[in-house]
């Protein structure tokens, strides 16, 4: 039984980390601000403090020996640096929750290769360490990535999911997407849905994590984390379908990306899941290799996350509104 250390863990993809250590076996005591799910995981002990604060050295229980780390919420390099600073030689192993959005091929603008785990990182000023825009963040997990590797005195293992989707999900990016194959009016499908995803189902990255920390050969890798034969957006609302019982695809409506593009429409913000032009694609095979977790198939996994959303009984917050949906395709059809 290891003794482990959860940064944050009652966020969305904590929501699914945590319960996969207990069950494996490990003592989990859990840092946050106690802001975000203060009632998730009953029972787990908990260390209340804000990890960016310089009074972080000073929390009661935190300078102890911990035989792994594991680190869901590493968003800015200096918290990062602040917590190994204070761990220095007290930290068997550190494993950093990082995401692909790091690597530079994401900001290219050009169609994006299959991303392996020795591509180059996106880099980062001192300034965007430090920002809290969301144009950052890939820069800023590539810098934690870097200061990890840098500051640990313990072995560094960094994950790199994909979009991350599932039960907790707060982002409804996949949600946007079940919420058009629950309803029943038409809806934009770009470039006709040939475009694919390579997504991470939360339940199988918490899988991942307990596998970094119980498996010696992943010490110190680099592990995109994420589908092996990730669906079409075509073949992810067939999925969505045959959940609801219903034939999707019907109501959906092929707009090509530059026609999209004339009419305001832009890729991710208004209609996730889909980078126009391109395929999301990374290497999984190393994880697949020397994490060995299992893999969800895509109609249970998909099917367990619409059942999720669809229980919160609400729209989605992420893309276009079902109103400006409306707009752009009367403008169409």
């Amino acid at each position: 039984m290891a003794q482990v250390l959860v940064m944050g863990g009652t966020q969305f993809i904590g929501r699914h980390v945590v319960p996969r250590l207990l069950a494996v076996g490990h003592a989990v005591t859990l840092l946050n601000r106690g802001v975000t799910g203060p009632d998730a995981h009953p029972g787990v002990a908990r260390i209340r403090a804000d990890r960016a604060s310089e009074e972080l050295a000073h929390t009661p229980g935190l300078v102890r020996d911990w035989d792994a780390v594991v680190d869901l919420c590493a968003y800015w390099p200096a918290d990062v640096a602040r917590l190994l600073g204070i761990l220095r030689g007290r930290v068997g192993h550190y494993v950093q929750c990082s995401s692909i959005s790091a690597y530079r091929a994401m900001e290219s603008g050009a169609p994006i290769p299959l991303m392996t785990e020795s591509d180059p990182l996106l880099d980062c000023s001192h300034e965007e360490a430090k920002s809290r825009d969301w144009a950052t963040y890939g820069k800023r997990k590539a810098e934690c990535e870097r200061v990890a590797r840098r500051e640990s005195s313990a072995p560094v293992t960094i994950l790199r999911p994909g979009l991350v989707y599932g039960r907790y999900d707060h982002t409804d990016r996949f949600g946007y997407w079940v919420h058009r194959a629950r309803g029943d009016a038409k809806f934009l499908l770009p470039e006709g849905g040939i475009r694919s995803m390579r997504r991470t189902y939360a339940p199988d990255l918490g899988a991942a994590f307990a596998a970094a920390i119980d498996r010696p050969v992943a010490r110190g890798g680099s592990y995109n984390v994420g589908e092996t034969e990730p669906p079409t957006l075509r073949r992810t609302l067939e999925l969505l379908g045959d959940h609801f019982g219903r034939d999707v695809l019907p109501r959906a409506v092929s707009v090509s990306a530059d026609r999209l593009r004339a009419l305001g429409v832009q890729p991710w913000s208004d209609l996730p899941l889909w980078l126009a032009g391109t395929d999301l694609a990374m290497d999984t095979a190393a994880a697949r290799k020397d994490l060995a977790s299992p893999e969800t198939p895509h109609a249970q996994a998909i099917s367990d996350a619409a059942q999720a959303f669809v229980a919160e009984g609400r729209a989605p917050r992420a893309g276009l509104t079902d109103a400006r949906e409306a707009e752009i395709l009367a403008k169409i059809c």
